[in-house]
C-alpha cells in the first residue's frame, strides 16, 4: 500500500510538469469516445471503452468507484489478474474485466493527467441469471389433513426473477397445471385452495400457501424462476399428505363352485399405510392355512397411496362360503369392510325355475293367441290330454271377433296381441325375481 501511495504521488508530480509543457507547446488531449453504459452478464469479459486524442505525452490511467488506481498506462496495478488494458488502436485505453462478478458493477473511471485533470466515466451493469437458494427454500413436506402448508422457493438474480408455480399431474396430455393467481388471491383446483404469500424482502410470488390441504393436494410442485438473463431455473417439492385408511370392495358379493378358487380383492387408501389383513369370522387370515389362503399386496410403488391387497381362496368347500372382511389401520384410524362368497351352484337351480316358469308362461300365451283345429266342434289345446268342448255350438271367439267354425285352423290376430305379450314377459320377469 506504501508503495502504491509514493507512485501515485509521483505520477501527480509528472502529470503537474507534463500539464505545464504541455500548455506551452501542445494541444491538450480530449476523449474521443462519449460517454456510454456497458451491460453484462456475469461471468462474461466486460469492456469499457477509453478513446484519447493528441494524448502526446500525456499518461491515462483507470480507477473504480472507491477511486482505487487500477492500471497506468498499459500496466496493470493492482493484484486482479482478470483487469487488463487492451489496445486495438493507438489511441484506445480500453479497460477489460474477464470472469465478471456482480460485486464488479458499478462506475468506472478513466482519466488523463492535464491540468484540470480529464475524466471519463463509464457505468457497468451486472446481469445475473436466477438462481433458486438451496440452503433458503422448502424441502420435501409431510403435513395431515386440515393443515396449512407452505412451501418456500427462495430466488435471487438481477434483475430479481419472476416466480411462477406449477403442479404436476399424472395426465401424459397435461404435463404440468400453472397455478396462476395474483399475490393474496385464492385459486381453486382439484378441491384444493392455493394463494401467493407476500414477503417483506425479496420477490411476490416466492411462497406458495395450500390452505386446509386434504389428500387431492399432495403430489409434486414446481416453482420456475426467470429474469431473461439465462435459462430458466426449477426446484420441485414433493407434498404428502396424511389420512386415516379409506377401504373400496369392487363388489359386495361373489360366487364360485365348490372345488374350485376364487380371488376376494381390497383397495386401501391411505398415508401412510399401517396394518392390512383379511378376516373370516373373527380369524385373521395372514398366516392360517397358507395352502388355502394366500394373500398378496400390490402397488404401483413404496410411495403410493392406493394399494390392493389381494385373498387367493384355493379349493373352495362350504366351510369357506361366508362373509370375509378387510382391515386397514394406521395411527391416524381404521377402517373395514365385509363381502359375501356364496356358492354359485345356487344361480343353476335359480336358472333353472326361471326356464320354466318362462315356458308356462308361453304356453298360456300360446293358448290364448292361436286356435287349434275342431272336430265336431271340440277343441284341443297343443299337449294336453283332454278335450274341451265349445261353449257355443260351431262358433269360435277370438280377441276381438268372432268366426265360424268350419273345423280348420283358424289363427286369431286381434289387435291387443302386443298388450299381451306385454304382461305375459311383465309376470315372466315378477317371476324370476321372486325365485331370486
Amino acid at each position: 500500500m506504501r508503495k502504491i501511495r509514493v507512485l501515485t504521488s509521483n505520477l501527480l508530480r509528472l502529470s503537474t510538469l507534463l500539464i505545464l509543457l504541455d500548455q506551452v507547446f501542445g494541444i491538450e488531449p480530449s476523449f474521443d469516445v462519449p460517454i456510454i453504459n456497458v451491460t453484462v452478464h456475469e461471468g462474461d469479459i466486460a469492456v469499457l471503452p477509453c478513446s484519447v486524442d493528441y494524448l502526446a505525452e500525456h499518461k491515462v490511467v483507470w480507477t473504480d468507484q472507491w477511486s482505487t488506481l487500477l492500471t497506468l498506462d498499459d500496466r496493470r496495478i493492482i493484484d486482479d489478474t482478470r483487469i487488463s488494458i487492451e489496445r486495438p488502436y493507438t489511441k484506445d485505453w480500453n479497460l477489460h474485466i474477464r470472469k465478471v462478478e456482480y460485486k464488479d458493477k458499478g462506475p468506472y473511471t478513466c482519466q488523463i493527467n492535464t491540468n484540470p485533470v480529464k475524466t471519463k466515466t463509464v457505468m457497468l451493469n451486472v446481469l445475473v441469471p436466477s438462481k433458486i437458494i438451496d440452503e433458503l427454500s422448502s424441502r420435501d413436506k409431510t403435513a395431515r389433513e386440515g393443515e396449512t402448508v407452505l412451501l418456500l422457493c427462495n430466488v435471487t438474480g438481477v434483475p430479481l426473477p419472476e416466480v411462477t408455480w406449477y403442479r404436476l399431474t399424472s395426465d401424459a396430455a397435461i404435463a404440468k397445471e400453472r397455478l396462476d393467481m395474483e399475490t393474496g388471491a385464492f385459486t381453486y383446483l382439484d378441491s384444493c385452495i392455493y394463494s401467493l404469500k407476500p414477503k417483506g424482502i425479496g420477490t411476490a410470488g416466492e411462497m406458495l400457501v395450500i390452505h386446509n390441504v386434504s389428500r387431492y393436494c399432495d403430489g409434486i410442485y414446481e416453482c420456475v424462476a426467470y429474469n431473461e438473463v439465462g435459462p430458466a431455473v426449477t426446484r420441485q417439492i414433493k407434498v404428502f399428505v396424511e389420512f386415516p385408511p379409506e377401504i373400496v370392495l369392487p363388489t359386495l358379493r361373489i360366487g364360485q363352485y365348490r372345488g374350485r378358487e376364487t380371488i376376494l380383492d381390497c383397495e386401501i387408501t391411505a398415508y401412510p399405510h399401517g396394518v392390512m389383513y383379511w378376516m373370516k369370522d373373527g380369524i385373521v387370515l395372514n398366516f392360517v392355512n397358507e395352502e388355502k389362503y394366500r394373500i398378496e399386496l400390490y402397488s404401483g410403488n413404496d410411495d403410493s397411496e392406493r394399494k390392493t391387497l389381494s385373498l387367493r381362496v384355493n379349493n373352495i368347500t362350504k366351510g369357506d362360503y361366508g362373509e370375509y372382511t378387510c382391515f386397514a389401520k394406521n395411527y391416524l384410524g381404521q377402517d373395514q369392510e365385509s363381502m359375501i362368497l356364496y356358492d354359485y351352484s345356487t344361480h343353476d337351480v335359480k336358472a333353472e325355475r326361471t326356464t320354466s316358469a318362462v315356458r308356462r308362461t308361453f304356453s298360456v300365451f300360446t293358448k290364448s293367441n292361436t286356435v287349434q283345429p275342431f272336430q265336431d266342434n271340440e277343441w284341443k289345446p297343443s299337449g294336453e290330454g283332454h278335450h274341451l268342448h265349445s261353449p257355443e255350438d260351431n262358433v269360435i271367439k277370438g280377441a276381438d271377433k268372432t268366426y265360424e267354425s268350419n273345423n280348420a285352423v283358424q289363427p286369431i290376430q286381434g289387435q291387443n296381441i302386443f298388450i299381451r305379450l306385454f304382461v305375459c314377459l311383465t309376470l315372466t320377469v315378477l317371476s324370476s325375481k321372486r325365485m331370486s
